[in-house]
């Protein structure tokens, strides 16, 4: 009908004059004619009520009207409302420092926020539809979601695993399982929270690693000087014996002596490098320039073990502080026992890249960076040695820097243990990714140097562990 009044034109008709028809001939035609008159007066007032009737119709259509145009307002503002918090929520489910991944009754992902995404690596497109297992490649959930499962649910369930990534980059996750619910209380699939623990983890395995050897090195320290006192007595006799005997069985038995006095001095050595505080120079190392330089003492080592190297200088900001000579140390330790991993040929890769970070759990471990440069991210310069060796499994990846661990039938155990405490002296952190057969690859990140950054100022930087709580 539309909100346009139509006006009703009266249908009224005018009466005639009583008195004209006073001339009429008959009675009869008088009667008629009083008839008519009456006729006319019903007719308008029936004309009368149909237009009361539709005065009260239109007032009632207004009225409708009125209240349509108030419901039609009512919706649109109900349906902006609805829109605003559907936006307002897919803002908080796409923001969330959570990963969130869907899951309907049949087990496949129905949606994934952006977080989970960086997290599997995968696009949406690749994830949305399959199973969660087929997605993180372990098996989380049972092929069937049975009444069983879903009711063991009712209060949560935390899982951890291992995320295998490319280059034996692994990350680890922390999965929280709840119940997606409607308004009835019927079951309508999974809410899978998924969480990087991966530096978490680190955290604590450094913290188990230091309270493990609180002490040991003050005491290792001690006993080493011990040694080294007998020791260099029994040098001086050997020499002196040397020049006493004459046969060849008997010096080849002195010079027996003499190399393992030379062995034992030599891990006392190590021991004394690894427990005794020093500085550290806050020199500005172009780091590219170093790793060239150094690089090249180990073409011919790489050549005879049939080993191919690989560097790939990617890096823009390859300024970092620190002592050249205690770094080539690190690189040297590190590089022998990749070529030491080659079971007959193989192939190291040398990368470096910037990179900035701002993740919490991450800057906690640059425990030497003064926390007005990390409190707001930091520019670092990453380091990565990459083999493909035969690779270690996650117990002995997570205890090569322990001091005195070592896999080789000859080995002291200090190598790794020197390099990690080197590391940390310059504010630096180092980890490491392996599996068996698939190789390993060493990262190390430097903070970035520059110009302006305040320069901590030089104290003993003591290489014994650290009481220190880093969550």
């Amino acid at each position: 009908m539309g909100n346009e009044k139509r006006q009703l034109t009266p249908l009224t008709y005018e009466l005639p004059d009583p008195s004209q028809f006073l001339a009429l001939d008959s009675e009869e035609e008088t009667l008629d004619a009083q008839l008519l008159v009456q006729g006319f007066e019903a007719f308008n007032q029936a004309t009368q009520k149909l237009q009361d009737y539709y005065r009260g119709i239109e007032q009632k259509v207004d009225e409708l009207n009125s209240e349509l145009a108030r419901k039609n307002r009512e919706l649109e503002q109900n349906l902006l409302e609805k829109d605003r918090v559907k936006s307002h929520l897919n803002n908080i489910f796409e923001s969330s420092a959570l990963g969130i991944v869907v899951i309907d009754l049949q087990g496949e992902i129905l949606s994934v926020n952006q977080k989970a995404l960086r997290l599997l690596d995968k696009m949406a497109e690749e994830v949305r539809g399959l199973r969660l297992n087929e997605v993180l490649g372990e098996r989380v959930l049972p092929l069937k979601l049975t009444p069983e499962f879903m009711q063991s649910l009712q209060q949560g369930q935390e899982q951890e695993m291992t995320l295998r990534g490319g280059a034996g980059l692994s990350r680890q996750l922390r999965l929280h399982l709840s119940l997606m619910k409607s308004d009835q209380n019927e079951w309508l699939g999974l809410i899978v929270n998924i969480q990087d623990i991966t530096d978490l983890r680190k955290l604590e395995e450094e913290a188990e690693r230091k309270n493990r050897f609180t002490g040991m090195g003050q005491m290792a320290a001690s006993i080493a000087h011990e040694i080294r006192n007998p020791l260099g007595s029994i040098e001086l006799f050997t020499s002196l014996l040397r020049k006493e005997v004459q046969s060849d069985s008997s010096q080849q038995l002195v010079h027996h002596i003499s190399s393992a006095v030379q062995s034992m001095n030599h891990i006392i050595s190590n021991l004394l490098e690894y427990t005794k505080p020093r500085p550290v120079a806050r020199d500005v190392i172009d780091l590219h320039k170093f790793l060239r330089e150094n690089l090249s003492f180990f073409e011919q080592l790489v050549e005879y073990n049939d080993v191919e190297m690989r560097s790939d200088f990617l890096a823009t900001n390859t300024k970092i502080r620190g002592e050249a000579e205690l770094l080539k140390q690190v690189f040297h330790n590190i590089l022998i026992n990749a070529i030491q991993a080659m079971v007959e040929e193989g192939e190291i890769r040398l990368t470096t890249r910037n990179v900035l970070t701002d993740n919490r759990k991450m800057l906690e471990r640059f425990t030497h960076v003064p926390l007005s440069q990390r409190r707001h991210g930091m520019s670092l310069l990453q380091v990565s040695i990459e083999d493909t060796g035969t690779g270690m499994s996650q117990e002995v990846r997570k205890r090569i820097f322990d001091p005195f661990f070592s896999t080789k039938e000859r080995g002291t155990g200090l190598g790794l243990a020197i390099v990690h405490n080197i590391i940390e002296s310059h504010g630096a952190i180092i980890d490491v990714e392996s599996e068996v057969d698939q190789g390993t690859c060493f990262t190390l990140l430097f903070p970035v140097a520059h110009d302006d950054e305040e320069i901590p100022v030089d104290e003993p930087t003591s290489t014994l562990p650290k009481e220190r709580v880093h969550y």
